[in-house]
Order: structure tokens, then C-alpha cells, then sequence
């Protein structure tokens, strides 16, 4: 089992485990409907993290050939980070022009997100059309990007 897939494992683990905490706490408080809906939030949680959710992103090796044959934008991404949560719900309107890797799905794309951030597993991580790489980026600063591409 790969590095990225032991974290995977390990979130869905606890997320599952509060869950079941926040079940037991609430329970014993006499709020058993609240327990129960913090333990199905927390088992979707638990999903969405795990690797047995099936993912729609690219390989690193395909998002690369299309940053250098068409100028894309590279997002380097994972399942349950919030940084990255934010930076895709702010680019929603233009996500469609941006290539999106999961880390936790592509072993080649972690080692280089941990390349890129002097030994890190920093995401997000973009890539800009100019070769530049963005720990954390603004969504202000891809959109720019975009739109010097436009022009």
C-alpha cells in the first residue's frame, strides 16, 4: 500500500472515529438525533476521504503533458483539505479550464508536490501557465493566470 493511500485510509479512519465519539457524547447528553446526524455527517466525511471513493482527476503524467502542449493551469489537490475545498468552490466558474490532480490518488503527483515545496505534501499547489508553482494560491492569483491566457 502506498504512502498516499495509508493517508487516505487514515482520514477516513477519523473521520469514521469522530464520528462515533460525537455519537457517544451526544448520546449520553440525551441528544441521540443530534449524535446520529453528526455520525452520518462524519461518515460521508469518512468516504469522500477513503480510496474507495472512485476519482474523476488526472495523473500527474497527463496534466503535465497538457500544462506543456496547451498552457493549462495544474491544481495539485486532496480529498478532506479545506485549503483546497475553498480554492475549488472560489473557482467554480472557470474550474473547467483548470487541470485538477489528487495527490492521494497519484503517487507520482505527491512526490512532486513534495518536490516542488522542499519536501512538503503542501496542497493546493498550482502550477501557473508560466511554470511558477503556488503553494496555497489565491483564487485572485489563478484567476489572473487565466485571463493573461485569454488575452
Amino acid at each position: 500500500m502506498s504512502r498516499s493511500q495509508r493517508a487516505r485510509w487514515r482520514h477516513a479512519v477519523i473521520w469514521a472515529a469522530a464520528g462515533a465519539v460525537l455519537l457517544l457524547v451526544a448520546g449520553a447528553l440525551g441528544h441521540f438525533l443530534v449524535g446520529a446526524v453528526g455520525l452520518l455527517v462524519s461518515l460521508v466525511g469518512a468516504w469522500v476521504a477513503s480510496p474507495l471513493r472512485a476519482d474523476p482527476s488526472l495523473t500527474h503524467w497527463d496534466a503535465q503533458q497538457r500544462h506543456v502542449r496547451d498552457g493549462a493551469i495544474v491544481v495539485y489537490w486532496r480529498p478532506g483539505s479545506l485549503g483546497c475545498l475553498r480554492l475549488r468552490s472560489s473557482l467554480r466558474s472557470v474550474s473547467d479550464q483548470i487541470l485538477w490532480v489528487n495527490v492521494w490518488a497519484d503517487d507520482e503527483a505527491a512526490a512532486f508536490v513534495r518536490d516542488v515545496n522542499g519536501g512538503a505534501e503542501i496542497v493546493p499547489t498550482a502550477i501557473l501557465r508560466n511554470g511558477d508553482a503556488l503553494c496555497h494560491p489565491s483564487p485572485d492569483a489563478v484567476r489572473a493566470d487565466l485571463q493573461d491566457r485569454a488575452a
